[in-house]
């Protein structure tokens, strides 16, 4: 049967209160239900923030059956934004409930599914695995910042029906010809999907890690941190993985979401950014581009994908029982990060050695653990330091050999 990721709450409970905390200038706030001393964590990305109360009620149900803890966020925004905040809010959870090497998974359904693929792959550091449920992967592909290398470590299990498992056929095979870490379930059991999980372990400092980002404050790879980037250090032996989205014009209204499977007619609008100054409202449906009727969200996605220049368009919405013309343009997917950087690093515990190649990193720092201590770091070809009792190091290109004690970063 389907994964039951929607349980049956009791309305008469009292909502929980939630763990508020401040990082990197904002407030985080969190639901969490403890689990056993150690055992793994689950966050489940909330599909809307106004539901994230009811949402926890549901899924401490399933997270109770495996005695894990289970962390729910009240909202997090469906961009870098948000994996930095959650990339604050995992540090709070292992220091907060003394949980310093238990297992994080990561866990998002419908609407917050393609978050899961993008999160994992953005700051993987902070996973074990993540578990898809359901959506469309290429709602993640089209941010054209997913690198099927920062998967090595993180298995992601995408978990669908039949019907699921037909529309989003496309998707899946680019995901998984490009190299990502994915599996998926077909119509598996709750119990079938948490084993997938509970089936790997978390580990501070693996031996073997590879990360590419575009992004400098999404840099971190584990146990190395890149602090400075230099385009010219070019490096033809280390590829990029980014996975290539599909060419796809959009229509310039300041960014919606909907749902690709929807039916029609035309195009419901489910979501809108915070702050959103343009001119759409939630449940509006867009029915036709200039004189072409639009039948559903599928076809829209077809017809946005023959776009092939930037020009004018006329839009027909309804609102309740209005129909609302407005003009516009299509606008064409532009690369935000051109250029990526890329490090790759293993540990030989037989010769005590570290050996980092990169690309288009000039200046990081690398956190060796005590137990690899002493340990000879070369990067790309070249003696760069020795540590005789571990701990953090920055190092520099510009000045080969010269490495220096830092701050440890978390």
């Amino acid at each position: 049967m389907l994964l039951l990721f929607l349980l049956t709450a009791a309305a008469f409970a009292q909502s929980p209160e939630p763990i508020r905390f401040s990082a990197s200038g904002h407030e985080i706030a969190y639901f969490h239900a403890p689990g056993d001393a150690g055992a793994p964590v689950l966050v489940v990305l909330p599909a809307q923030p106004e539901t994230a109360a009811v949402e926890f009620k549901n899924w401490s149900q399933v997270a109770a059956v495996r005695k894990w803890t289970l962390v729910l966020p009240q909202t997090v925004a469906a961009s870098d934004a948000g994996v930095k905040m959650l990339d604050d809010l995992i540090p709070d959870i292992r220091q907060r409930f003394q949980l310093p090497t238990a297992p994080v998974y990561l866990c998002g359904a419908g609407p917050t599914s393609p978050m899961v693929f993008y999160a994992a792959a953005r700051a993987p550091y902070l996973w074990s695995a993540a578990l898809a449920i359901g959506g469309d992967p290429k709602l993640a592909i089209d941010t054209d910042r997913l690198f099927a290398a920062n998967t090595n470590l993180v298995p992601i299990a995408w978990a669908v029906s039949p019907r699921e498992k037909e529309a989003f056929v496309a998707p899946y095979q680019k995901l998984l010809t490009g190299g990502f870490n994915i599996k998926r379930l077909e119509s598996p059991t709750t119990q079938a999907a948490l084993d997938f999980l509970a089936g790997h372990r978390y580990t501070e400092y693996p031996t073997k890690i590879d990360c590419e980002t575009g992004n400098p404050a999404l840099a971190r790879c584990y146990w190395i941190l890149p602090i400075r980037f230099d385009p010219s250090l070019r490096n033809d032996a280390i590829l990029s993985t980014r996975i290539p989205p599909d060419p796809q014009a959009s229509l310039d209204f300041g960014g919606f979401g909907f749902k690709p499977d929807a039916p029609g007619p035309g195009v419901a609008v489910e979501w809108l950014p915070p702050d959103y100054k343009g001119p759409l409202q939630l449940h509006d449906r867009i029915l036709m581009l200039s004189s072409t009727r639009v039948a559903d969200a599928r076809q829209y996605l077809e017809l946005m994908g023959h776009v092939t220049e930037e020009r004018p368009v006329t839009v027909t919405i309804e609102r309740g029982k209005d129909k609302i013309r407005l003009t516009t343009r299509y606008r064409l997917r532009k690369r935000e990060e051109v250029l990526t950087a890329r490090v790759q690093a293993s540990y030989f515990p037989d010769s005590h050695e570290i050996i980092i190649v990169s690309r288009t990193v000039s200046a990081l720092k690398i956190m060796a653990p005590s137990a690899w201590a002493p340990v000879s770091i070369s990067w790309n070809g070249n003696p760069a330091a020795k540590s005789q009792e571990g701990g953090c190091l920055e190092l520099s290109l510009q000045d080969p050999g010269a490495a220096k004690p830092c701050a440890a970063f978390p």
